[in-house]
């Protein structure tokens, strides 16, 4: 598993709120920014805003992804997300909530 976006990306993720049960992650990338390869824990990520990604996977494969304000996105296990991203568009805001505890 790659490194938690915490520590592949300290000054653009930071926790906002954390919990026993959860902690919550907010990524903000300025336009041309990449974030390198990291990973996310299981939880639910929600758009800000809109904007434009390109999102490397760890086999090299990567593709352009349009990004909608109020977008929700669902990762079932922990590392299961492993990628790198640029941000192609303006400034681009996430929210990122994982959740604690057993699977």
């Amino acid at each position: 598993m790659a490194e938690h976006i915490l520590k592949a990306a300290p000054k653009s993720a930071k926790v906002i709120f954390e919990n026993d049960k959860v902690r919550v992650v907010e990524v903000t990338m300025r336009k041309g920014q990449s974030i390198p390869m990291h990973s996310h824990k299981r939880g639910v990520s929600y758009s800000l805003n809109s904007g434009k990604i390109r999102s490397t996977r760890v086999d090299g494969r990567s593709e352009v992804i349009m990004v909608r304000r109020g977008e929700v996105g669902w990762s079932d296990r922990d590392g299961a997300e492993t990628h790198a991203v640029e941000n192609l568009g303006g400034v681009l805001r996430e929210l990122s909530i994982e959740f604690k505890g057993q699977e």
